[in-house]
């Protein structure tokens, strides 16, 4: 194994509140009436926020990109690592393991809040979703941090996310895929996606990384 990839959000960083209230104020200010944001979400599987508002509004799917992020990033900074990222994330240091950010959030938001938790000096790269023209589930983010990370060989590279576009992503990229289910919104259908190794907690990505390649001991 040569390099690990995470997902941001549920996956590295606990942002839901704030997101959530986003994307219910997004709704009402742009397609009208209440939601349930999360269930809403959930429906998206964890695609781009760009494909959110393209289904939801069509041809006018950027304004409510748009309207989502000006209230977010408006929002007081809340983000934290979930309990034992930390750890791992030195673990991985340690062993000389480089490693780079995947995420649908725009780069410079996502940038912006791995400095603001303490994480970003972790990370080699990090891919937003302004980085590709296509998102997860398509592997073209992963090809970036990988390009980013000059790692050639799709098998030397573990994917960490939350979502079934991130287990999708990192397949279709014939990746190793990790489904860390410490802060999914849906575990059934994270699993239901195939990966090839689970993570209940984050200090299970060691043991998976030990077991699949013999890396760290």
């Amino acid at each position: 194994m040569k390099a690990i990839l995470w997902d941001l959000d549920d996956t590295l960083l606990e942002t839901l509140p704030g997101r959530m209230k986003a994307l219910e104020h997004a709704y009402r200010a742009c397609v009208g009436g209440s939601v349930d944001p999360l269930a809403l979400w959930r429906s998206h599987r964890g695609g781009s926020l760009e494909a959110l508002g393209e289904r939801l509004m069509g041809a006018d799917g950027p304004r409510f990109v748009k309207t989502y992020r000006d209230y977010y990033y408006a929002l007081p900074r809340a983000a934290r690592a979930f309990e034992g990222v930390t750890d791992v994330l030195d673990s991985f240091v340690h062993a000389s393991l480089p490693m780079a950010v995947v995420t649908a959030k725009i780069s410079w938001g996502a940038v912006d809040e791995l400095s603001a938790a303490g994480l970003l000096g972790y990370f080699a790269a990090v891919v937003g979703a302004d980085d590709t023209d296509l998102h997860k589930p398509h592997p073209d983010p992963i090809y970036e941090a990988m390009s980013r990370l000059v790692v050639d060989e799709p098998r030397d590279v573990m994917f960490v996310g939350d979502s079934p576009a991130d287990v999708g992503a990192a397949r279709n990229a014939g990746c190793m895929a990790v489904a860390a289910t410490w802060g999914t919104l849906d575990e059934e259908l994270l699993l239901d996606a195939g990966p090839e190794f689970v993570a209940r907690r984050p200090a299970d990505v060691l043991e998976v990384l030990t077991a699949a390649r013999g890396v760290l001991r």
